[in-house]
């Protein structure tokens, strides 16, 4: 039988996911990562951090823990710097040449599509086609109440948003009419572009919208390989439902730990396109020396087979 390690290398991807690093050490992590053979970088956001929040993260159980617990505080604590990712991911891609750049997620109805478009469609000229839009609906009501935007309909944003997308993406004029926005004939880009558009999300509205019109899965957080497992049986069962079965469609998925045999039960089990959390490979602290990361990186790239495909890739 076939080494897991050796599908890594061959077949599989392997990305990072990032979130509140300052932006030197951002850039130092996407230098490395892409000579040490990673596929990509994706990017949080959160617009704002709310003193006081009702709301979970969607990586919190459900537990009786208190309000704001540890998991929410490392999302949109006291001492997270909530920088704009389009901005890393522009850096990032000046400072690569073949590491991919994404979001993961962009909270969708908080932006005018218009401008989410526009966003797009330069991350896309800029990166040289390494750019892919992962979206969700946002679970922070207060971030929501912040910027003007009702939280209830989020959803329905969404969905109008990424038919605007689509417009917008297929390249010259178009005009829109949906119960939130309405516009007449109007364009971006003269030319179409590619855009993945990739959809977060465990919940059964997010997954049902993934089979509708997504191009690829990202799961909230961090699952298990046996939740991976039941979450996509749904996704390829509302995909049969939706009529959608017969397009490409790839899966991302974020696995507990970067541990070898972690990561090699999720590839074993036909999921080639693993996004590690970034502080599991590259520490988020000032204080550890960046040769310390450096080596911890590298470590992680040996385990995964990585290196030999970054090798081959020159």
């Amino acid at each position: 039988m076939e080494a897991w390690s050796e599908r890594v290398s061959r077949k599989s991807t392997v990305g990072i996911t990032t979130y509140n690093y300052e932006p030197q050490d951002l850039l130092a992590l996407a230098v490395h990562a892409e000579r040490l053979g990673f596929e990509g970088l994706w990017f949080g956001e959160h617009y704002v951090s709310p003193r006081t929040y009702v709301g979970h993260h969607p990586s919190r159980k459900e537990t009786p823990a208190d309000k704001n617990d540890a998991r929410d505080k490392e999302i949109i604590g006291d001492e997270v710097r909530i920088y704009d990712p389009w901005f890393l991911l522009g850096a990032v891609a000046g400072a690569t040449k073949r590491l991919k750049v994404g979001t993961a997620i962009c909270i969708v109805p908080m932006m005018h599509p218009l401008l989410l478009a526009r966003a797009t469609i330069t991350a896309h000229d800029v990166s040289g086609g390494r750019f892919l839009l992962g979206t969700g609906a946002g679970w922070l009501k207060e971030e929501f109440d912040a910027v003007g935007v009702p939280f209830e309909t989020r959803g329905a944003r969404l969905d109008e948003a990424i038919a605007i997308l689509q417009k917008a993406w297929a390249g010259g004029y178009f005009s829109h009419e949906s119960e939130h926005f309405q516009f007449g004939e109007l364009q971006i880009s003269p030319h179409p572009v590619k855009v993945p558009l990739v959809i977060g999300g465990n919940s059964g509205p997010a997954l049902r919208r993934v089979a509708r019109v997504a191009d690829a899965w990202i799961n909230s957080a961090k699952i298990t390989l046996d939740e991976a497992l039941s979450l996509r049986e749904t996704i390829e069962g509302a995909r049969k439902t939706a009529g959608t079965s017969g397009r490409p469609f790839e899966y991302f998925v974020r696995p507990h730990t970067p541990d070898p045999e972690d990561v090699g039960g999720y590839v074993r089990e036909g999921f080639e396109n693993i996004v590690l959390w970034g502080p599991d490979v590259w520490p988020n602290d000032p204080a550890v020396p960046l040769e310390t990361k450096v080596a911890g990186l590298e470590r992680v790239a040996r385990e995964l087979s990585l290196t030999a495909f970054a090798d081959a890739a020159e």
